[in-house]
């Protein structure tokens, strides 16, 4: 894992402080950039990413946690990592080589290097386990992975059990597991409660309604929908007919 250098110094100048915890005070909501961030473009791009497995790292411009994947921005000898959303959301610096780019093409590029890193993790850490475990299923799981960059539900549930046991602190949502078809909607009820359990964790809000509309939630699993939105319908432009309309009307003396 990446480690940022927010506390060195640069020619003998001290770089400032990170912000106390009182400063997260001025956060009202997680979006809201911390005072000591200053103007978003005064910072750069190092093209360095942290994917963080165990989901335990913190964004340095709007302070959400819970976060998988980092990225390191500068301002002359600071440094910070911050989220995604952040990274969506602010024009920061960016240059390859010296050549600027726009913010548009910035993201484009970070959108290019987040999707290569999050399949190498998935990746090494499945042929890790299968190096240091040796089990038949397990390498099956990492052929399956190399070849779809996806775990199946029953394959998803038979990592999730060997890092349980390995004692592997990653988690299950680092993986993306396939459910769009009938046949992997089927699989995934075919499982052993417990694997249900483990696999559960990995699905996105979209999956676990669709299986839980299928009755294969996990027993004992609440599953938050949507709220619906009010519909109201605008006053009509034209005010309703009175009388039967004809096609020759006649002129009325």
């Amino acid at each position: 894992m990446l480690e940022s250098g927010a506390g060195d110094t640069q020619e003998g100048h001290a770089c400032p402080r990170p912000p106390a915890p009182r400063e997260y005070a001025l956060v009202q909501h997680r979006y809201t950039l911390l005072e000591h961030v200053g103007d978003p473009h005064e910072w750069r791009f190092t093209w360095a990413i942290n994917d963080d497995v165990t989901l335990n790292s913190t964004c340095g411009f709007c302070h959400r946690t819970g976060l998988r994947l980092t990225y390191e921005v500068i301002r002359g000898c600071e440094a910070l990592w911050i989220c995604q959303s952040c990274v969506g959301r602010y024009p920061i610096g960016a240059d390859i080589d010296g050549d600027q780019m726009s913010p548009t093409a910035a993201r484009a590029y970070v959108h290019g290097l987040t999707a290569r890193l999050k399949q190498q993790t998935c990746k090494d850490i499945i042929h890790r386990v299968k190096d240091s475990w040796s089990d038949a299923d397990i390498e099956e799981v990492a052929v399956y992975f190399d070849r779809n960059l996806q775990l199946s539900p029953q394959r998803a549930a038979r990592l999730f059990s060997t890092l349980v046991e390995m004692g592997e602190e990653t988690n299950a949502r680092v993986f993306e597991v396939q459910t769009r078809s009938n046949a992997h909607q089927q699989e995934f009820g075919e499982l052993a409660e417990a694997d249900r359990r483990l696999v559960w964790i990995a699905l996105s809000p979209q999956q676990r309604r669709r299986l839980a509309s299928l009755g294969f939630a996990p027993a004992g699993t609440l599953v938050r929908r949507p709220p619906r939105m009010a519909l109201r319908l605008s006053a009509p432009r034209m005010p309703a007919l009175t009388e039967a309309a004809s096609i020759n009307p006649k002129r009325k003396l």
